[in-house]
């Protein structure tokens, strides 16, 4: 009816959606960093990244999928069903984020699929001396944009709706883009502690950890001057169990206890052991993920 607020009805397939793309966007864009301006021996982090964003990916359009009800409403949102021709509708947050979904999702392919080739994991590799110098530097420069676009638009998607807690501030997209770094590395770093080699990859360790804490700490600033800029429209966000998760466990639990004991290891957590690494990055991931819970559900009434 005229007058009544629109909600989407955005439910736990929409959360896992936005968690998981977050975390494929900035393990890739991390990777795509590392592959401009680091080093041969900064390899393994972006190898990493490659590993944990093109099997998220996948995750991501599952989700999606499930929330739309039906493959088929996918496919519609990005070929007309006449011609089977590109049909993007630039209007459409929702058409936008399914081509950055797909475009994503083939350039975190071809990653994947290079890091596979350069660990000797997959033999069969040919052309490989054509695509290991500039065409794995251009895909790696256009997934990484799509990278960063996936894990921001997320949130400007919420801001295009009439919802107060979601309308009336600009910095939805940016905290989501810094929860998709910090969760991003976190991914990177709790790969890296599992494998063999484990965390003992030198000063590529010491710039992974720093890295991950100006997140973090991007993230904490971010999300209490969102919160004190939307005022009173952040009631839903902070009253009774909402308040609880947010406060508690995304801020409190998911981002300042781990910045702590980061800071604890030395600011670059060189000092951090592989235990130390493991708590930390399955704190910041479980507040990513109680985050998006909490800023998609609670403004809906559905927590």
């Amino acid at each position: 009816m005229p007058g009544e607020l629109q909600i989407p009805n955005w439910e736990w397939w929409i959360v896992v959606y936005f968690f998981v793309g977050g975390i494929a966007g900035g393990a890739y864009f991390t990777s795509a960093i590392i592959e401009l301006v680091g080093r041969p021996e900064d390899r393994p982090i972006a190898r990493m990244g490659y590993y944990i964003a093109f099997p998220l990916s996948l995750v991501s359009a599952v989700a999606l999928i499930a929330d739309l009800g039906s493959p088929a409403r996918f496919w519609h949102m990005v070929v007309y069903s006449r011609t089977f021709l590109p049909m993007p509708k630039w209007d459409s947050p929702v058409s936008v984020g399914a081509y950055a979904l797909l475009f994503f999702g083939g350039f975190s392919f071809l990653s994947f699929l290079d890091a596979l080739v350069e660990t000797g994991r997959l033999p069969w590799a040919p052309f490989r001396e054509k695509y290991s110098g500039m065409p794995r530097m251009i895909y790696s420069i256009l997934g990484g944009l799509n990278g960063f676009f996936l894990a921001s638009y997320t949130g400007v998607l919420l801001a295009h709706t009439q919802l107060p807690a979601w309308a009336d501030t600009p910095l939805l997209g940016a905290l989501f883009v810094a929860s998709g770094a910090s969760t991003g590395m976190a991914a990177i770093a709790l790969g890296l502690a599992l494998t063999p080699q484990g965390v003992d990859i030198g000063e590529s360790w010491a710039k992974l950890k720093q890295a991950d804490n100006m997140a973090m700490i991007l993230e904490i600033a971010l999300l209490v001057v969102m919160l004190v800029w939307l005022g009173s429209a952040a009631a839903p966000l902070l009253s009774g169990l909402n308040g609880i998760l947010l406060i508690g466990g995304a801020l409190l639990v998911g981002l300042i206890v781990p910045l702590a004991m980061q800071f604890r290891a030395g600011f670059q957590g060189v000092k951090a052991s592989a235990n130390v690494t493991l708590v930390t990055s399955l704190l910041i991931l479980v507040g990513g993920f109680i985050m998006r819970t909490v800023i998609v559900m609670a403004p809906q009434g559905l927590l």
